[in-house]
């Protein structure tokens, strides 16, 4: 049984149009061909304010939908992950606060996994732990320095794709270095593979990471968290560069709407921390410059999402590539409210999820819908 369900939103005219197409060197493309319309639009919701406790959240860090069209939404303060449907109908949870098998101290992400089981990072005990596809705990990795990735995607045979943070010493420059690495692991603490390094002095102002995505053959791709630059690198299954899109970037600033629905991100207060969240972002003020992109996922027609920082609206738009070559496959303008610029909005084969990571009213996710306006 759904909850809370929410209606359509007000469909408006979008514009599918052609950008930059992939490989290493990209340049823009035009088509004169009619393209379709899409718009993206809430068909319903998970999560209410009272009532049912299974649909009461306290804070969802995390949502995925899993290999067989089940929704997976994680809760960092109830320290759980609950399982639904593709409906929405609620069919049980794993996890629970504690330092036990199974159990979480602060469970940060989470991943479906090949297999039709889930994988969820527990940054503070250091260690990522495995699930099947009944909800039952299998087994946990243990000992990652200094921490558990923050970011985790699937991977092949079983295997997940990751983002963790790292530091290291250089006795010759005699200077510290902080950064992040994106690795593939498997059955060890240490990675199968390392896709990509950025490291930087840790007193420097110069740090970014990647947004990242994945899929369950092995491919890898990443994407620089900037504003003065949109640069994808696609990996494939063996490791190497299947392609480079780099697209001219020129400063992108909130709308006016943007810079009033803004809200900060989801700030949760520390072990005896007396602070509340709204307490710890009081001093906060929003960026009024747009980041170029982040990644948010594939889909099942193979195709690897951008949320963009383009647009002249305050809605969000997304930037569609061919996830084999790089190519450019259009873009989608939606219509949805001026806060889903700074919602979690993620892509998967068996649909669209998004959530604000900090509501106003209470937590809930979204099922997201793709539609043709054309076909109306």
């Amino acid at each position: 049984m759904m909850n809370k369900p929410i209606g359509c939103a007000l469909l408006l005219s979008s514009l599918f149009m052609l950008i930059s197409c992939g490989g290493s060197d990209s340049t823009e493309t035009s088509n004169d061909s009619p393209q379709p319309q899409y718009d993206l639009i809430k068909v319903d919701s998970i999560g209410i304010e009272l009532g049912d406790s299974n649909y009461v959240f306290g804070a969802v860090i995390d949502a995925i939908y899993l290999a067989d069209g089940r929704i997976a939404l994680l809760d960092i303060l109830q320290k759980k992950v609950f399982v639904y449907s593709g409906n929405g109908e609620f069919l049980g949870s794993a996890g629970g606060e504690g330092m036990g098998p199974g159990e979480f101290i602060s469970p940060y992400t989470l991943t479906s996994l090949s297999d039709g089981g889930f994988a969820v990072a527990d940054i503070q005990q250091r260690k990522i732990i495995f699930f099947d596809s009944s909800l039952q705990y299998v087994r946990e990795l243990c000992g990652f320095q200094p921490m558990a990735p923050d970011r985790i995607g699937i991977g092949p045979n079983g295997s997940f794709f990751g983002r963790r943070h790292n530091w290291y010493y250089d006795e010759e420059e005699e200077e510290l270095y902080s950064g992040s690495e994106y690795c593939l692991w498997s059955d060890s603490v240490e990675p199968d593979q390392t896709y990509q390094e950025n490291y930087f002095l840790h007193s420097s102002d110069d740090h970014f990471f990647c947004s990242i995505a994945s899929s369950s053959d092995g491919r890898f791709f990443s994407m620089p968290s900037s504003k003065t630059e949109y640069v994808i690198t696609g990996y494939t299954s063996e490791g190497d560069v299947g392609f480079f899109i780099e697209i001219p970037w020129e400063t992108k600033y909130l709308t006016e709407e943007e810079l009033q629905a803004a809200r900060p991100h989801m700030v949760i207060p520390g072990p005896g921390s007396e602070s509340t969240s709204s307490e710890l972002s009081a001093n906060w003020l929003p960026d009024s410059i747009r980041g170029a992109g982040s990644l948010a996922g594939l889909d099942g027609e193979n195709r690897l999402w951008v949320k963009s920082g383009r647009g002249e609206t305050a809605s969000p738009v997304f930037d569609l590539y061919n996830s084999i070559d790089g190519s450019s496959l259009g873009s989608v303008e939606t219509t949805l409210p001026a806060i889903a610029r700074y919602w979690n909005i993620k892509i998967f084969e068996s649909g669209i999820l998004g959530w604000d990571h900090n509501p106003e009213d209470y937590p809930r996710v979204y099922i997201l819908e793709l539609v043709d306006r054309n076909q109306e």
